[in-house]
């Protein structure tokens, strides 16, 4: 077998050329592709991983807001519910309180008009009583013995302390002072004498006294010195009692 140098020099010169423009216009751009490829792939899986952390860290993020957000409602729905309840209870006392004050009010104004109604009715069967007493009086009043009253008006002088005499004593003894006896019915010479005679004994000196009528007492007498008037009268003794009879009666305990 013979080697042909030349054909194989020419065919290894057109091996090495055909390596070198393989490396130099296929294997270097590929290279370069698949390195760039990669670098992009390496780039969109860091990407992808970064976007993957921020969307767990957003997802956290609106958990935890979604978190806060439903502690926050059930915050305010206790605090509304409180409100509420404190708004309720504040009306409920408000209403209690204003329902007491009509109740009161009502009692009050009950208590009132029956104390005006009890007064209006206390004082119409009081005048009632008293006119019918004055009407009796007036018609018993003459039957009655003068010396009944002349009594009474004598016991009444005699039961007065030393002091009280002697105050009217004195007051009788002034210049132009003198005594004046009013009845309900004019008195006779001798009953005018009879009293003069008792009441002067009763006031301790000896005193004249004039004598003057006045139907509106309805009986008994009044005596009147020249600064003070004592009275034994019926009309005086129906109007105390009257006074009596409308006396408001003290509140109940």
């Amino acid at each position: 077998m013979r080697i042909d140098w030349w054909t194989l020099a020419l065919q290894g010169i057109n091996f090495l050329l055909l390596v070198w423009l393989l490396e130099r216009f296929l294997y270097r751009p590929v290279k370069d592709v698949i390195a760039k490829r990669k670098e992009l792939a390496e780039h969109a899986f860091d990407e992808a991983k970064t976007a993957k952390q921020e969307a767990e860290e957003e997802g956290r993020r609106f958990n935890e807001d979604r978190m806060q957000l439903s502690q926050e409602r059930q915050a305010l729905l206790k605090q509304l519910h409180e409100e509420l309840g404190a708004e309720r209870s504040k009306t409920i006392e408000q209403a209690r309180r204003e329902a007491a004050g009509l109740l009161e009010a009502a009692r009050t104004a009950i208590s009132e008009e029956r104390a005006a109604t009890i007064s209006d009715l206390r004082e119409e069967v009081t005048s009632l009583a008293m006119a019918m007493a004055s009407s009796l009086l007036r018609k018993s009043g003459p039957g009655i013995s003068n010396d009944v009253f002349l009594e009474q008006v004598e016991a009444k002088l005699l039961s007065l302390s030393d002091d009280e005499r002697e105050r009217l004593k004195m007051d009788l003894a002034a210049d132009g002072a003198g005594l004046t006896v009013v009845t309900a019915a004019p008195l006779g010479p001798e009953d005018e004498d009879r009293w003069r005679a008792r009441i002067c004994a009763s006031l301790g000196r000896p005193e004249s006294a004039e004598f003057l009528s006045k139907p509106e007492i309805i009986g008994g007498a009044e005596l009147r010195f020249p600064h003070a008037v004592l009275k034994f009268t019926w009309a005086d003794q129906l109007e105390a009692a009257k006074q009596e009879l409308c006396r408001d009666d003290p509140p109940a305990r």
